[in-house]
């Protein structure tokens, strides 16, 4: 069997959306009850789905707002290939067999999870004005940072009172670190910028002055000692910049509130929680007895097959104002804790690290699912329509191992035209990064009127892991360069173009270190390519018939009146 890479399926999806964007739906709308536009199988698709969805794909798409019967007809076939595909999942059982039914039981509890956190957590954010201003800060700055890094708070602990009594940063990442780089750098991280790190890290970093040495930061890999060594800033900050860039810098501070707030809220619940450091012993004990029934990824059972007898089963592992966490409740949540993050206990610590999370998600669960204002039917909707996504899922895994190319095939395509198989121009660059649009072109004059480009890199460049680099980019092909590309075409060695806009606040000037031409390929070099090629438009070819004969199996109809005919206002 023959697998596409991922963007290969991608483009395949994207090209049967496109197919059924012009095609029109036939079919006998007196069979359409009132108030439903569309009905596939079980499915019903109303009048208030259909707006819904077209809002959603008007903004996903970025269409201009001319709703006309194509773009309606876009979103309408788009739901009704969803819900054939679910139709002919149930069908094939792929709705009802041990991993469906596994998989279904994770996207309940991660959504009464995403629930939790916006009834409890987010709701009650209210986002500040320095809040964004500090994002806008970070946004212009850039942190060189290193860092000790321990597992447990007491071996953090130990590592600072060490630095406290005289000991080196550098002696003490020789020792904690395995990384030959980490080792002999005195775990330098480089320069680091705004959503790169751990936002615990990034939080105390940007805190810091060069010098200064932080208390251990749980993070989400451990507990880090960070020391600052340099900070870069942009010199120039102007309140029209930041009215420019408001919008976005809400999102990034709402973001970084949210996740700040989660944090927070687990952390007051695993402080608070009070453990039976007996009953937890026991546990460990039994686990370390029977480790492949905790390491287990059988989805065809309902809890963790530890064999336990019932009087153990109600023994409380901890509490936290009346809420108690139980050795029954640890088989289940442990069971629904994915098998490979169970696969990275290795000692004790780890194991009380695992439980603490099962815990608390068992807590939040149970405070959610008895929430009087709960609003079911949006949790059955949002489960539902992730389940489907699952199922589309297994339906496309289920195409790709049906369609295969042969080797003769491939063969064949080449030489039909072997012309057509080339390398493209591969481009050696470097890159200067920059932050502002009229330093860029003042860099770009700069350079043209015969400055080095080491010179404006080091003296200009913002930080980036290029720069550290010498601005090395590698060597590319030229199709990667995407928009860049039309002005990179006739580029010469030593020769700079730009600056390009690749990003809000974003500049890029390139140089041309070698260029390689373009040429034919070998059969045996362009073999992958012709496999995918062929791949692709076979899959293609298949898919879409595939989706008309679900269409008509499971008899889809389109009321096109009421399609043309519903009003509202994107």
């Amino acid at each position: 069997m023959n697998y596409p890479p991922s963007s290969i399926k991608q483009s395949i999806l994207v090209v049967s959306t496109l197919v059924l964007f012009v095609m029109s739906c036939s079919g006998d709308s007196n069979t359409v009850r009132p108030g439903v536009v569309a009905t596939v199988g079980s499915f019903e698709i109303s009048d208030k789905h259909f707006e819904n969805h077209l809002r959603r794909f008007y903004l996903r798409t970025g269409q201009a707002a001319n709703l006309n019967e194509d773009f309606r007809l876009a979103v309408i076939n788009a739901r009704i290939e969803r819900y054939s595909i679910v139709e002919h999942a149930r069908d094939m059982g792929w709705a009802s067999d041990a991993d469906a039914v596994y998989n279904k039981a994770m996207i309940e509890r991660k959504v009464y999870m995403e629930e939790y956190q916006r009834r409890f957590i987010y709701d009650r954010i209210q986002l500040s004005e320095q809040a964004v201003r500090e994002v806008f800060r970070r946004s212009n700055s850039s942190v060189r940072a290193s860092h000790l890094l321990a597992q447990t708070q007491q071996e953090a602990d130990a590592l600072y009172q060490r630095l406290q009594s005289g000991e080196s940063f550098e002696s003490l990442a020789r020792e904690v670190f395995q990384s030959p780089a980490l080792r002999n750098s005195g775990g330098d991280l480089g320069f680091i910028s705004i959503d790169e790190m751990d936002l615990a890290f990034e939080d105390t970093a940007f805190s810091l002055q060069p010098g200064e040495i932080s208390r251990p930061v749980r993070t989400t890999t451990g507990y880090s000692i960070i020391k600052v060594t340099e900070v870069i800033q942009t010199p120039i900050l102007t309140e029209f910049q930041f009215a420019q860039q408001r919008q976005n810098l809400e999102q990034v501070a709402r973001y970084q509130e949210q996740e700040r707030a989660t944090r927070r809220d687990l952390n007051q619940v695993l402080d608070q929680l009070q453990w039976n450091s007996t009953e937890v012993d026991r546990l460990w004990e039994m686990i370390q007895s029977d480790r492949n029934a905790y390491f287990t990824s059988d989805v065809s059972l309902s809890e963790l097959p530890v064999q336990v007898d019932e009087a153990t089963r109600s023994r409380i592992l901890a509490t936290y104002r009346g809420f108690q966490f139980t050795v029954s409740d640890f088989l289940i949540e442990s069971y629904y804790t994915p098998a490979e993050r169970r696969a990275q206990m290795r000692t004790k610590d780890d194991f009380v690290a695992q439980l603490e999370g099962m815990a608390y998600r068992n807590y939040a669960l149970g405070l959610v699912q008895n929430h009087p204002g709960l609003d079911m039917d949006y949790i059955n909707e949002s489960i539902n329509e992730t389940f489907y996504g699952y199922l589309f899922e297994r339906f496309e895994n289920d195409l790709d191992s049906k369609i295969s190319v042969s080797d003769a095939a491939i063969r064949s395509k080449y030489n039909e035209d072997p012309s057509i198989f080339v390398q493209p121009v591969m481009l050696d660059m470097s890159e200067i990064v920059l932050t502002d649009a009229e330093l860029a072109g003042e860099v770009y004059t700069k350079l043209k009127s015969g400055a080095a480009f080491q010179q404006m890199l080091k003296q200009y460049g913002a930080e980036t892991a290029t720069k550290s680099n010498d601005g090395h980019i590698g060597n590319l092909p030229i199709t990667q360069f995407g928009s860049m590309a039309s002005s990179l075409g006739s580029i010469r060695p030593g020769e700079v173009v730009g600056p390009f806009q690749v990003a809000t606040n974003y500049y890029i000037i390139l140089k041309c270190n070698a260029r390689t031409e373009s040429r034919p390929l070998s059969f045996e070099e362009a073999e992958p390519k012709v496999r995918e090629f062929m791949f692709s438009n076979e899959r293609q070819r298949v898919r879409e018939g595939l989706i008309q004969d679900l269409r008509q199996r499971y008899n889809a109809r389109v009321d096109m009146n009421r399609l043309n005919t519903i009003s509202f206002q994107l």
